[in-house]
């Protein structure tokens, strides 16, 4: 699956929300309510999000990814059984694409958060929260206007204020969720043995197999 968000010929320029940083004085214990609406395709939802970087965010960032590219285990954000992906990337500049698209420069560096998941977004969030918190805030807090992540509804809001529609999407299986489509894989490993024992065992030794086979894989049919 595929996602991209980034300005194509014939569209406006992204146009970035909440780029200054905020007075402290301005919305001082007021986090955003904006009501977050993914884009969807099928049973996937995908959000885009492109938050501005404090004066040392990008060469922070830089370090930390070109060091988790590395050693991945860093991140301490493991596979989650209702994400496709995620991905945050340190833009210096948006890309041209030919006119009519003006060519922009922009004031400082920015964050694009991307994700594709199969979960209800309040519950993702939520995971985000309570599961990866402190990861998340490693990343996310070298933005302006950052919530925190100690409460799902300031940090859904914020991703709503700042979240962009997406320009295209891809998917090759959208009415799988990444649940469905791990199941279907352990399905099929398993199948290619069961049609080597159907060829080389008894019925009844087969008989035997099956049954464990179901009782191992009921719940991924």
């Amino acid at each position: 699956m595929r996602y991209r968000s980034f300005p194509t010929p014939g569209r406006a320029a992204v146009t970035v929300r909440g780029q200054q940083a905020p007075s402290r004085e301005a919305g001082a214990g007021t986090p955003p309510t904006a009501v977050l609406r993914p884009d969807t395709a099928g049973r996937a939802g995908m959000i885009t999000v492109l938050t501005a970087l404090k004066p040392l965010g990008g060469p922070w960032l830089r370090a930390l990814f070109a060091l988790t590219r590395h050693v991945p285990g860093l991140t301490g954000l493991g596979p989650l059984k209702s994400v496709h992906f995620i991905r945050w990337t340190v833009l210096a500049s948006l890309p041209y694409n030919g006119p009519p698209q003006v060519r922009e420069r922009l004031p400082h560096r920015l964050l694009l958060w991307e994700t594709v998941y199969s979960a209800p977004t309040e519950p993702y969030v939520e995971t985000f929260v309570h599961g990866v918190g402190d990861k998340v805030r490693n990343i996310w807090s070298t933005s302006h206007g950052f919530p925190g992540t100690r409460s799902v509804t300031g940090l859904a809001g914020y991703i709503g204020e700042l979240s962009i529609t997406g320009a295209h999407c891809w998917s090759a299986h959208p009415g799988a969720t990444v649940r469905t489509t791990l199941s279907a894989l352990d399905v099929a490993k398993e199948h290619q043995y069961l049609v080597r024992a159907a060829r080389n065992t008894s019925p009844t030794e087969f008989a035997v197999i099956y049954r464990g086979f179901l009782d191992r894989r009921q719940g991924d049919l």
